[in-house]
């Protein structure tokens, strides 16, 4: 297993006499008496993109800590993060609503397989927005760091008569927005994503419902902010708000 490849920024305090970096150290697990120190030229800022080694350390989740010293001696702040080592294959996941772990929904997966999470997620009791959770385990029993997201749900829309259960994911969004919902009959909608102004910016056409169904459509190529998901049903038109980051 290679060791993990550690990319950070690290920045020496300003100083009345504008010392430099001269050293750097790590530990891992919050194990200070076992850190390395290594040194380097005096430099004003250290960038660190190097490979550390892991050693000993065992299959799963691991801590990673970071500090630097200038050239009068003084360590920095640590600065600490996460990592997974030697997990092996994806074989499994889980995920939960608004922090509730106790109540997480597992599943199975292959290596090269995906999870649908918009065709997939549990509707939650409320409407509004909530938070969504993920992560995946590994064949040597190890877990990844969990992945979040916030969508919005809706339970009824007045403006869309026999449409019900409408989940909008994720939101804010980067790339993909997903809309899930259930028809009580076979109805003709119209969607398109309108400006805070209400100018159309994307056409999304039109989109065939019937029972429970699901679609994304490609936003990446919008600039950043907040958009108007606009639906157009048989007699009325609903808006959503969303963001794109």
């Amino acid at each position: 297993m290679r060791a993990p490849c550690i990319t950070l920024l690290l920045l020496a305090s300003a100083t009345a006499s504008a010392q430099q970096i001269d050293a750097y150290r790590y530990w891992y697990n919050d194990n200070a008496a076992s850190a390395t120190t290594i040194t380097v030229a005096a430099i004003d800022v250290l960038v660190l993109n190097t490979n550390l080694p892991t050693g000993p350390l065992g299959a799963g989740y691991h801590l990673i800590s970071l500090q630097v010293r200038d050239t009068n001696g003084n360590w920095s702040v640590p600065r600490t993060g996460y990592f997974v080592r030697a997990s092996g294959q994806v074989n499994g996941y889980e995920y939960w609503i608004d922090d509730a772990i106790e109540d997480r929904t597992p599943g199975t997966i292959g290596p090269d397989g995906m999870v649908n999470l918009i065709a997939d997620l549990v509707v939650p009791q409320e409407a509004g927005d909530h938070l969504f959770t993920i992560r995946f385990s590994s064949v040597n029993t190890s877990w990844s760091v969990p992945l979040s997201s916030t969508y919005s749900y809706f339970t009824g829309i007045d403006e869309l008569p026999g449409i019900t259960d409408l989940l909008l994911f994720p939101n804010p969004t980067t790339e993909q927005l997903g809309l899930r919902l259930n028809s009580d009959a076979g109805r003709s909608l119209r969607l398109e994503v309108v400006d805070v102004e209400g100018r159309r910016v994307l056409d999304l056409g039109s989109w065939a419902v019937t029972g429970s169904v699901w679609r994304n459509w490609d936003i990446s190529g919008l600039a950043s902010g907040t958009y108007l998901l606009r639906v157009t049903g048989e007699k009325d038109t609903w808006n959503a708000r969303f963001m794109k980051q």
